[in-house]
Parts: structure tokens; C-alpha cells; sequence
């Protein structure tokens, strides 16, 4: 949903800017990317930085018989909760993984939020909201595109107004 978000306020080109690696999204948000239909996730998950030419999003792979995938498949998935496929790749991956360890899930799904604040405690899970701002203070947005986010974020999850601190950010 953040990254569908993103897409439709960003263009890649507007990416060029940020750092690689500092992004990154499970394997299934990768494999989904191509079915949205209108090719703008996918854009940005090719998204070139103009610092490095590498790659600004990177994905992750949780494989079967990896420590992530023994929490994936034989915790995760079996658990009863809704959360996605990407949502549940991405807890096990920031659980088992060494690159994982400083990793903060963003998501607007209440129960993927509260099933990583359990798995993964306090202060590695944050509302789109927050992930927004945190890109507007280090400069990767610009006022107009911050706003444009939170107000597009605030049409998807009309369940949390846009919080005060968020309100009409300027650049």
C-alpha cells in the first residue's frame, strides 16, 4: 500500500536522489508489483539513484529452509493472522536476518502493525504517516510531495486522521 502510494505522487526519476539500500521491500511486494496494472510500482522498484546508479529499493528473499523461513513458514503463516505474504516476509526477515536487525516495517495495516510490534517491539513498526515524515526531514521529499503523500495516505486509511505534527509541511 506504501510503496502503491508512493508511486502515484513520485516519479522514479524524483528517486534519483535518494540513497540505495536505505529502502527495502519484501520479495512478494516485488512479485506483486507487476500485476497493479499500471506499471508504476514496478517503475519504482527499478528506480535508479543518480549517486550510485544502483538500485534506491532493494527486495529481500526469505527462503524455505532459512532461519527467516522457519519463522515465515512454521510461526508466521500458521499463526492465524491476515497479514499478507510481503507483511509476514518482511517480520521474519527483520526477526532472523543480520541486514534485518535495524529494519522498521511500515504499514498501514492494523493488524501487520500489531502482529510486528509483538514480534518485533516497540520502535520497529510506524504508520505510512510517520515513514513520510521521517523521508521529508533527511530532504527526499519536498513539501508539496510530503502533503501530497499524507493526503493520499489519509484517502487510503481514513481511520487515523492525519496527525497534527503532519499537518501542511513546507519545504
Amino acid at each position: 500500500m506504501v510503496l502503491e502510494d508512493m508511486a502515484r505522487k513520485l516519479s522514479p526519476q524524483e528517486l534519483s536522489t535518494w540513497p540505495e539500500g536505505e529502502l527495502v521491500v519484501a520479495d512478494a511486494t516485488v512479485q506483486a508489483a507487476p500485476q497493479d496494472g499500471s506499471g508504476r510500482r514496478q517503475s519504482m522498484l527499478v528506480a535508479k539513484s543518480g549517486i550510485t546508479g544502483a538500485e534506491v529499493i532493494s527486495s529481500f528473499t526469505v527462503t524455505v529452509r532459512s532461519p527467516a523461513g522457519t519463522i515465515l513458514y512454521n510461526h508466521l503463516r500458521t499463526s492465524g493472522a491476515t497479514a499478507n505474504l510481503a507483511e509476514h516476509e518482511s517480520i521474519a526477515w527483520a526477526l532472523a536476518d543480520p541486514a534485518g536487525k535495524d529494519s522498521i516495517l511500515v504499514t498501514r495495516d492494523k493488524l501487520a502493525a500489531m502482529l510486528a510490534l509483538a514480534e518485533l517491539g516497540r520502535g520497529r513498526v510506524c504508520h505510512p504517516y510517520e515513514f513520510f515524515e521521517y523521508l521529508f526531514n533527511n530532504g527526499y521529499l519536498t513539501g508539496q510531495q510530503f502533503n501530497d503523500l499524507v493526503e493520499t495516505t489519509r484517502k487510503g486509511d481514513q481511520s487515523i486522521p492525519i496527525p497534527w505534527r503532519n499537518q501542511n509541511r513546507q519545504s
